[in-house]
């Protein structure tokens, strides 16, 4: 039966990929600073697999980046608020260095996009103005960031009572129990 709930965040991810202005295709990522302090930041979702396999883009500069090599833990939490709806996955994160898998995830990012890749001050530089915000012709500083679900959680929240229920991956694949919401 659990195994619905696991076909519906399939379905609604897919769609997000595919359907303008899902609400599912921007997500909050989690991850904890050099102090120990969480983090957090609203990303687009750029790729899921059906085995719980997301890719998020960034700045190689940017803080997430140094944050998931010290610790790659990170959760991620996604809410559809037409279907009242929040997934959180916990999972493992890598920095992906492979240069030809950059280049092909590069070469799909439309022109206007692939400006957020180029300033010249790295994400998170103290600035007078946002007029001083200058973009670089010939050098990007794109990355990817591939998360791997270790744990994730459904929370249908309902008028009459609230429904959740958790799913972990062992040897044999996803292992699911009910949780009080």
């Amino acid at each position: 039966m659990t195994n619905l709930y696991l076909q519906e965040i399939t379905s609604e991810l897919k769609l997000a990929l595919t359907k303008k202005n899902h609400p599912l295709k921007f997500c909050v990522l989690g991850t904890i600073d050099s102090e120990n302090t969480p983090q957090l930041r609203i990303i687009g979702l750029r790729k899921f697999t059906d085995d719980f396999n997301f890719t998020l883009y960034t700045d190689r500069r940017s803080a997430k980046v140094s944050q998931i090599t010290k610790n790659p833990k990170v959760s991620l939490l996604f809410y559809h608020p037409v279907k009242k709806l929040q997934i959180k996955i916990e999972g493992i994160a890598n920095v992906i260095k492979d240069c030809g898998l950059l280049k092909e995830q590069w070469l799909k990012i439309n022109e206007k996009a692939k400006r957020d890749y180029t300033t010249m001050f790295a994400p998170g530089s103290k600035i007078n103005s946002p007029e001083e915000i200058t973009y670089l012709k010939e050098k990007n500083f794109f990355s990817s960031i591939e998360i791997k679900a270790e744990t994730i959680e459904y929370l249908k929240l309902k008028e009459t009572s609230h429904f959740k229920v958790q799913f972990h991956k062992d040897i044999n694949g996803w292992v699911s129990e009910f949780l009080v919401p």
